[in-house]
């Protein structure tokens, strides 16, 4: 029997792991920058919170590996789930491209980018044949942020796992930005919405081109060591980074990235990026589908409390979420990619359940 049940959790058809303690656990304090407290001291609902950790814990969202919640400027949940440990680094998924547009942000305000009204191609001397193409010469840095780019390009209708994906097809190129900036175009930039993992390739790109470092190298000196991030990996081929989804960072490492974007670009004070360009990242650009809208990189969704939230997700159940008008951050890693939708609750309803612990919406 329990070999059976062995099988079953492998196989995520069983959620509980018998391990983990699935009471709630007071955030520790490891002095990192993050400041701790618990649901009571902030006046968080703990009975709602109660049901729900348990809920997690029995699998009805699936694979969850942690939850961690910033309310307040405290850290007030840090769960870990199914056997994982915070000093394990995650996978981020598309996560990953929202720090495209704050680097990028970054460098404009060093003095490294003029504005994102700069076109693509010239930063890239190399491909000035494809001026010739009166549509790609029209793609700004702005396009590419707000996934308005006029690329031919759809890799969503397929599953990821399918051979014919063309996000999986691009993954086996060897040269990444060769196969991005080389791909037809589709339609005007700026006027149409489409998901796009190449524009983060490009993206990355001009920030090598006019910072003189690659990506990682320019997070680390502006973003991860202002805010304390010791470890990451970033997964790269033939030089190109994979700034679409390739990054990994721990569980609360990721939580001071959201934080630092629900203070307005500051981190203890110390401004890492202006408040002008977190509210230029956060301006809704283009209508997705209503209520959701596609900002830089980001989305912002209208909710039905009245008030927007922005938020970025990730391949298995990877979420960033900013809710200022609640003064919150809500961090979830998972891996649901192996688990069917009809053998779990979304990720975004358990959003909404977290939601709800706040003494706001009593």
């Amino acid at each position: 029997m329990k070999n059976i049940i062995s099988i079953l959790i492998i196989l995520g058809l069983v959620g509980c792991n018998t391990k983990d303690n699935c009471s709630y656990q007071k955030p520790n304090d490891i002095n990192d920058g993050l400041n701790v407290s618990t649901l009571e001291e902030n006046k968080l609902d703990t009975v709602r919170f109660s049901k729900l950790n348990k809920d997690i814990c029995n699998g009805k969202y699936g694979n969850i590996h942690s939850l961690l919640v910033i309310e307040n400027n405290d850290l007030v949940i840090e769960q870990y789930y199914n056997g994982w440990k915070k000093d394990r680094l995650h996978f981020l998924a598309s996560n990953t491209k929202s720090f495209n547009s704050l680097l990028i942000g970054v460098a404009i305000e060093q003095g490294y980018i003029k504005s994102v009204d700069q076109k693509m191609l010239d930063f890239f001397p190399e491909y000035k044949n494809l001026k010739k193409d009166t549509l790609k010469n029209k793609i700004t840095i702005k396009d590419l942020l707000t996934m308005t780019s006029g690329f031919q390009w759809d890799e969503q209708s397929l599953p990821l796992t399918d051979p014919n994906n063309m996000g999986r097809q691009m993954d086996l190129t060897n040269d990444w930005l060769k196969s991005a900036i080389m791909l037809p175009m589709d339609t005007a930039p700026g006027t149409k919405y489409v998901y796009s993992g190449p524009n983060n390739i490009i993206l990355s790109e001009i920030i090598k081109k006019t910072t003189g470092k690659n990506i990682a190298e320019f997070a680390e000196e502006y973003l991860f060591k202002p805010l304390g991030i010791k470890e990451y990996d970033w997964f790269e081929k033939n030089g190109v980074y994979d700034s679409g989804g390739g990054l990994k960072l721990k569980s609360r490492d990721i939580a001071k990235y959201g934080l630092l974007h629900l203070n307005k670009g500051k981190w203890n004070e110390n401004e890492i990026v202006s408040e002008k360009w977190i509210e230029e990242i956060f301006s809704p650009y283009i209508e997705i589908h209503h209520p959701f809208y596609s900002c830089y990189q980001w989305q912002m969704v209208k909710t039905e409390y009245g008030f927007n939230a922005w938020f970025i997700p990730g391949n298995g159940g990877q979420i960033i979420n900013i809710i200022p008008e609640l003064d919150m951050v809500i961090i979830i890693n998972a891996d649901n990619r192996k688990i069917s939708k009809n053998r779990r609750e979304p990720i975004e309803y358990l959003i909404q359940d977290i939601i709800k612990i706040h003494p706001k919406l009593k």
